[in-house]
């Protein structure tokens, strides 16, 4: 019998990376026109800019490399779009194309490219450009559900992700029912952040925004960079709920809680998966 080893992220018989990849770019390719609502056109060019730039850098490096060009696959496209979502619309466009070259380039590529990677690679890049120019990439205004309709239409959003937590959670639901993330991470993630929350008396409106649904739907439970094993995936939604309270409770920012919580997790994901393989049964103790 022939076994074939390869790097994750790792499908099921019938089950493509470009559909999975492609599925969540019509989410977010939503989830950018509902941005563009509310923020007009500033929107609608950033994410221009950062789509194009990222697959701009991923065609020239394997032109440059004499690889494949793998375009069509939807990976860098997902990039680019979910660095765009990131970032607020007034940011200037400069910044999301450096981001963007960062997040194929070095994220992605040096590690060897899809699957290979540690970090995710639009997480990796918010992270750069957020120490880079820090005062370049604050939101001038901070997510707050008041009301119902804040679910579907967040006009007090300060970046495009926050714009609308129906769109997440709908296509998020979408994701699980097709298989296409495990349920583990994004369950266990939304109920240990909500009951930090409580724990620690927090008000929930400024903790249950459009970015912890990005975070818990799209970020979180990227393949590449959560761990494989059911256990594994246990832990890390559960200490990605946990340090985002922790984080957003000290620092006051619940936003970016969810981006360097999810940056810490994909570094500690190799020890979590690591420790949580199934031993064989016969596996004799040292």
């Amino acid at each position: 019998m022939k076994l074939t080893v390869s790097h994750p992220s790792h499908i099921r018989k019938g089950v493509t990376i470009k559909t999975i990849m492609w599925s969540k770019i019509v989410i977010l390719l939503i989830l950018s026109l509902f941005s563009v609502v509310v923020f007009g056109l500033e929107a609608l060019a950033l994410v221009l800019v950062s789509v194009s730039a990222a697959v701009l850098t991923e065609a020239g490096i394997q032109k440059l490399t004499n690889q494949k060009l793998t375009i069509q696959d939807g990976d860098a496209v997902l990039i680019g779009l979910i660095i765009a979502l990131l970032l607020p619309p007034d940011i200037k466009l400069w910044i999301p194309v450096v981001g963007a070259f960062f997040a194929v380039a070095l994220v992605k590529h040096a590690f060897g490219g899809l699957g290979s990677t540690l970090f995710n690679p639009a997480i990796a890049a918010w992270v750069f450009m957020r120490m880079s120019w820090g005062a370049l990439t604050v939101s001038k205004s901070t997510s707050h559900i008041g009301e119902y309709t804040d679910l579907l239409m967040e006009f007090g959003a300060g970046r495009l992700a926050e714009v609308s937590s129906v769109v997440l959670i709908i296509g998020g639901l979408y994701l699980i029912y097709k298989k296409y993330i495990d349920w583990r991470i994004p369950l266990l993630y939304l109920l240990s952040t909500i009951i930090m929350a409580v724990i620690l008396g927090e008000e929930l409106s400024y903790v249950i925004t459009g970015m912890l649904f990005l975070g818990v739907f799209i970020l979180a439970p990227d393949p590449t960079t959560s761990p494989i094993t059911k256990n594994g995936r246990i832990i890390y939604g559960l200490l990605c709920g946990i340090m985002t309270v922790i984080y957003g409770y000290l620092t006051y920012n619940y936003v970016e809680a969810v981006l360097y919580t999810v940056f810490f997790a994909n570094a500690v994901a190799p020890i979590i998966e690591k420790n949580t393989y199934p031993k064989p049964v016969n596996e004799v103790p040292a």
